[in-house]
């Protein structure tokens, strides 16, 4: 057998916040890691997409930051990664389980022979998981994490590095301010990311205009409004599809999405009786839904649309070609420019965060 599924750590329940410790105490390589999250809600009344509880996640090897994203960030880049969502169960409903599926890719795909996490290259590399367990879901008394690693077996194969995720800078935006960082040449990129996501206004409404520019604008890598990289750069991307299960009410009642951008939804009342409902829905975007219906009860709603998380996506060449990716090692400077639109405030924040190739 070439590959396995092994438990790396055995489902646990919290009753408070809490960073677990997991030691990656394995031989053989790892292909991905799969956190599981299941957050235990006690009212019909959401606060937050169930993400919000994992605080942040990373991968650390002494000082060494291997992995460091929120669980936002997390699950976008998954996302991107698998071009959809995973298996969710999305119930924001009272004594029901929200469950979430993250993926940490270390490869280009599941079972990337080149590019892997090879524990035996690292002293003891330690899997850190923060929760924050009633940031998100439905007035949250109990989380649960599980995590599963899918590693090789009996193929023998020999990575010449793996994907690194690691966030560079989380800042409060200003009116029709730039937000200049000096981004690090390290490693090469295979993405940037840049996320905002605010409620009830899209990411294109808030950030006007992303720059990357190397040696003092001698070179423009990009330099375009954030809807370019939805309709251009992420064009191969498919509309992200999830069903939310949830209790609509007689006034205006939250549902909290992945998407952030041109959502679109279809309700239906989840029960077994024949009736006739009323829905109506406005204000969806920056992650959140608003519905209101003609009499309460649960119902499901299909929710369509873009920007996972209000994040967006630029790969750098082709992705399956590790040479053709971008090479910023040799460089003096690379500044990263990000123009908010006039009007916005310390209340509307954006989060930089890369994936590096970083070899053995």
């Amino acid at each position: 057998m070439n590959y396995r599924l092994s438990t790396l750590f055995a489902s646990k329940a919290y009753a408070l916040d809490a960073t677990e410790v997991i030691d990656i105490n394995v031989a053989d390589p790892i292909s991905q890691l799969v956190i599981e999250l299941k957050a235990l809600g006690h009212s019909n009344t959401g606060t937050a997409h169930a993400v919000a509880c994992l605080k942040k996640i990373e991968i650390v090897d002494g000082s060494d930051v291997l992995y460091s994203l929120s669980g936002y960030e997390a699950d976008a880049v998954d996302i991107y990664h698998n071009k959809g969502m995973r298996s969710n169960w999305n119930s924001y409903l009272d004594d029901n389980y929200c469950d979430r599926y993250i993926g940490i890719n270390f490869g280009r795909k599941l079972w990337d022979p080149e590019l892997a996490f090879d524990p035996k290259k690292f002293r003891n590399p330690q899997l850190k998981i923060s929760l924050d367990i009633n940031a998100g879901g439905c007035a949250c008394d109990e989380n649960q994490i599980k995590v599963t690693a899918a590693m090789f077996d009996e193929k023998m194969v020999s990575p010449t590095g793996f994907l690194m995720h690691k966030e560079i800078k989380d800042y409060q935006m200003a009116s029709a301010a730039h937000e200049y960082t000096d981004m690090p040449t390290d490693f090469p990129y295979r993405k940037l990311f840049v996320r905002q996501m605010t409620v009830a206004a899209e990411p294109c409404q808030v950030i006007e205009n992303i720059k990357l520019s190397e040696e003092q604008d001698k070179r423009i890598i990009f330099d375009h409004p954030p809807t370019d990289l939805l309709r251009i750069m992420g064009a191969n991307n498919p509309q992200l599809i999830e069903q939310i299960m949830f209790w609509v009410d007689t006034s205006l009642t939250s549902v909290f999405t992945t998407v952030s951008e041109r959502a679109t939804a279809t309700f239906v009342r989840w029960e077994d009786t024949i009736g006739t409902y009323k829905f109506s829905s406005g204000g969806s975007a920056g992650g959140r839904m608003r519905v209101i219906a003609d009499a309460a009860g649960p119902a499901v709603a299909i929710i369509a649309g873009f920007v996972p998380h209000g994040v967006y996506e630029l790969p750098f060449g082709d992705q399956n070609d590790l040479d053709d990716w971008y090479d910023v090692t040799g460089l003096g400077s690379l500044k990263l420019d990000v123009k908010a639109f006039s009007g916005r405030s310390s209340a509307d924040t954006v989060q930089v965060f890369l994936q590096q190739l970083r070899k053995y």
